[in-house]
C-alpha cells in the first residue's frame, strides 16, 4: 500500500489532475491511497469543477486509486452557509465564504449542476467530512497524524468529528495559525506525541514545503491559494508520500511537470538524484490533456 498527501490545491485545475495522472499511473502497479488535506476549492477557476470530479472518483468503484478527503477550513465555510440555506436563513453576499474565494465554488456548481437538490447532495457531502487522520506509519519514532490547521489536543485511531460536529473549540484544528489572535490561548500547531502534517497557512518556500522544528510539523500548503490570486508568482505544489521512516516529496507544477524530489528525515531535507527524478517522471503523464466537465443531455455530468 502506498499513501500519497496532498493540501490546498484551492481550485487550481492542471495541478490536481497532474497529480490524478500519477496516482493513476503508480496504481497500476501498486496499491494506492491518496489523502486530500482540505482545502480543495476556492479561490481558483476550476474549483467547482475538480470538487464534482472528485465526488465521482470516491463513489465509483472502478476508479484506480482510494481517495480520503479531509476537511479544511473553506469546506467548513462552505457548510456554514448551506446549513443557512437550508433554514432558509438570508446569507449576506458579503459572508465569510465569499469573502475567502467562495463564490467562484459555488457558482461553479450552480453552472454545472443547477438542480438544488443535487447541489445539496455535494453540500451534504461536505459537512461529512473528517477533520483529521491519525496513520499508524511512524516519523522519528511518532505516529504521524493529518489535519489541517492544527493537531488535535486528543488524537483518537478513528476520528470521530466531521464538519457537522465541530463546535468552536474544533474549529481550532482547521483554522489556527501560530501567534492567531483569533483565539483566547496560544495557538499550537503541533504536538509533542505526533508528528503533524498541516497545510491551510501559505508558505513561499522554493518547493512548497516548511518544517517547523520547535513545534515539529510539516506544512506542505504550496501557495496555491495565494497564486489563484496572484499573490505568487509560482505555484509548487507538494505530493508527499509515507515510507518506512521518512518522506518522500515530489514537487508539481501547472506545466504537468515534476520540478524536484526530496527526501524528509530526521527533520533534514536530501534531493532525489537526476536518475530519481526521472524515474519519478515516467509515471506522469506528460501528455495530459486538462478534462473539462461537460453537461450531458439527460442532464448528468461527463468529462472530456
Amino acid at each position: 500500500m502506498r499513501k500519497f498527501i496532498i493540501s490546498d490545491i484551492h481550485g487550481n485545475g492542471d495541478l490536481y489532475y497532474s497529480v490524478m495522472s500519477y496516482l493513476e499511473n503508480i496504481s497500476k502497479e501498486d496499491e494506492v491511497t491518496l489523502y486530500i488535506n482540505g482545502d480543495l476549492i476556492d479561490r481558483g477557476s476550476e474549483s467547482g469543477q475538480i470538487l464534482l470530479d472528485l465526488i465521482n472518483r470516491m463513489n465509483n468503484p472502478d476508479n484506480p486509486f482510494k481517495i480520503v478527503y479531509l476537511a479544511g477550513n473553506h469546506e467548513l465555510m462552505m457548510h456554514k452557509v448551506f446549513e443557512r440555506r437550508r433554514k432558509e436563513v438570508y446569507v449576506p453576499k458579503h459572508n465569510d465564504w465569499y469573502n475567502n474565494g467562495g463564490r467562484v465554488t459555488d457558482d461553479a456548481l450552480v453552472n454545472l449542476l443547477g438542480d438544488k437538490d443535487k447541489i445539496l447532495q455535494v453540500a451534504d457531502f461536505i459537512s461529512n467530512l473528517k477533520i483529521y487522520h491519525k496513520f499508524e506509519d511512524l516519523l522519528d519514532g511518532k505516529r504521524i497524524v493529518l489535519v489541517h490547521a492544527a493537531c488535535p489536543l486528543k488524537v483518537k485511531d478513528e476520528c470521530d468529528i466531521s464538519i457537522k460536529d465541530t463546535n468552536l473549540f474544533s474549529e481550532y484544528y482547521l483554522w489556527a495559525r501560530e501567534d492567531d489572535n483569533m483565539y483566547p490561548f496560544r495557538c499550537r500547531i503541533g504536538n509533542k506525541y505526533y508528528f503533524t502534517i498541516i497545510g491551510h497557512t501559505p508558505n513561499n518556500k522554493r518547493y512548497g514545503y516548511f518544517y517547523n522544528t520547535h513545534e515539529n510539523y510539516l506544512n506542505i500548503d504550496g501557495g496555491c491559494a495565494a497564486y489563484a490570486v496572484g499573490y505568487y508568482e509560482y505555484d509548487h505544489y507538494p505530493l508527499v508520500e509515507i515510507k518506512d521512516d521518512y518522506l518522500s516529496i515530489l514537487t508539481f507544477n501547472s506545466n504537468n511537470e515534476i520540478i524536484y524530489g526530496n527526501y524528509f528525515k530526521d527533520g533534514k531535507s536530501i534531493s532525489f538524484t537526476s536518475d530519481e527524478i526521472t524515474k519519478a517522471r515516467e509515471y506522469l503523464n506528460q501528455e495530459l490533456e486538462v478534462k473539462k466537465l461537460l453537461r450531458l443531455p439527460d442532464d448528468l455530468i461527463g468529462y472530456k
